[in-house]
């Protein structure tokens, strides 16, 4: 397919598969559907049927490879809305307004990771940006329901979930610098926020925009589907991001001596996934746009379990992740650019899960199973190691969110919280002015 493709505003070294999809010991037998195949033609992922960790991995795969096959000249992600285009009068916020539900004022970012405010920084000196999308059943839900109205949402009903079949979608993207080698990545032209320096802060100046050739690094993909309405939560990456930490590691320990996309050879484990925008050695060159010191990314858990663990459950969700890896990437034509990309890993609520629930601050180990310190190297860079935000359901809960803006209402504990979208949405309708 072709690589490069055009997208208006908003919406915005080849290496072995041994390297990272290597199997674990366990044996899997979970391989890619034939109906999925040829990439082109991949059907939309059903709803049903999910009786087995593998159904939940073949879903996260067909999703994307159905959200990444062209259409119309463009992968079909790319025709999806944004948050911000169902909101009448609301200036262009970026690539991705996010929220953070945080008692602490927040402003929308494109640029920012959530739960930490981390910065990534590649080994050029530019900021990570990041685009949000959703599918046209999140659009009808919001619509149908009237949520783009604040005092609607005030007086939902609670215990309503999304429907069966709703999907959003964050994906992360590199600035192209000169030099770079973007031959097995997705590219796009695009258009970014360029950040400035303001009360002691880097911050996006939505007044100033930059035109730019961006390359796709990270993809999540959040569904929901029977019986789970916390949704499936998978990512992928691009297969030459960042190193897989090896075992036994120690602070001292070189991680790889090769380069990365987003790792400096021979870089010490100490200094991986270090979060420069929390003290005061990050700075940004407004000329030039360079941010310094570089983040250097490291893997830390190579399918979002730890690779020690001897829980069965766990060693068996590894295996099917390395195995239905490499099955559909053999499946996929040499010229597909898309063949360049993995599974991380997927979680999801196990059997046994409490009920999805206003107000649940945390799900608990025991309600989550798959990849359950399940990270993206590109999206949640600081995280991985940290106990409190290691997995999606750290974020993306039910609790009641607050505001970037402490002039505007919290958003009260509902099950759609579960989506950082429909926050988004939230504090827009009650804002139309800019949020810096």
């Amino acid at each position: 397919m072709n690589r490069v493709s055009s997208l208006s505003s908003p919406g915005i070294i080849i290496l072995s598969l041994a390297l990272w999809c290597s199997a674990p010991a366990a044996l899997a037998d979970c391989q890619s559907d034939p109906s999925w195949f040829p990439h082109s033609q991949t059907p939309e992922p059903g709803t049903t049927g999910f009786n087995s960790n593998c159904k939940f991995h073949q879903w996260s795969w067909q999703a994307f490879l159905w959200l990444t096959k062209e259409v119309n000249g463009k992968p079909l992600f790319l025709s999806f809305s944004s948050p911000n285009s169902l909101i009448d009068d609301v200036p262009y916020r970026g690539m991705i307004p996010r929220m953070q539900k945080s008692n602490t004022p927040e402003s929308f970012n494109e640029f920012l990771q959530a739960g930490t405010d981390g910065i990534m920084v590649d080994q050029q000196g530019r900021a990570i940006y990041y685009s949000q999308h959703i599918d046209s059943n999140f659009v009808k839900f919001i619509l149908r329901n009237k949520l783009t109205d604040p005092a609607v949402v005030r007086q939902f009903n609670p215990t309503t979930n999304f429907p069966d079949g709703t999907m959003e979608l964050k994906v992360s993207w590199k600035i192209v610098q000169p030099g770079d080698d973007v031959s097995d990545m997705f590219t796009m032209d695009g258009e970014i926020n360029k950040l400035v320096n303001k009360d002691g802060k880097i911050v996006v100046d939505p007044n100033q925009r930059d035109k730019v050739k961006l390359a796709l690094v990270g993809f999540h993909i959040a569904g929901v589907v029977e019986n789970h309405p916390e949704m499936i939560w998978a990512t992928f990456e691009h297969k030459r991001n960042a190193p897989v930490v090896p075992a036994n590691v120690t602070p001292t320990t070189v991680v790889s001596d090769q380069d990365w996309t987003f790792y400096k050879a021979n870089t010490q484990y100490k200094d991986c996934n270090v979060n420069y925008a929390n003290t005061n050695k990050l700075t940004l060159d407004e000329a030039t746009q360079l941010l310094r010191p570089s983040t250097q990314a490291c893997r830390q858990f190579e399918f979002g379990n730890d690779p020690n663990s001897e829980n069965s459950n766990v060693q068996q969700n590894d295996a099917n992740i390395a195995s239905l890896n490499a099955d559909a990437l053999k499946h996929l034509d040499e010229d597909d650019v898309w063949r360049n990309y993995f599974e991380v890993g997927a979680i999801w609520f196990g059997p046994n899960a409490s009920e999805l629930r206003p107000n649940m601050s945390l799900a608990t180990d025991g309600d989550l199973t798959g990849s359950l310190k399940l990270s993206n190297a590109t999206i949640e860079t600081y995280t991985q190691t940290q106990s409190t935000m290691n997995n999606c359901f750290r974020c993306h809960n039910t609790m009641q969110a607050f505001p970037g803006n402490p002039d505007l209402a919290p958003l009260p504990a509902l099950n759609i919280n579960i989506s950082h979208a429909f926050q988004n949405i939230y504090f827009w309708s009650q804002d139309t002015t800019d949020a810096q």
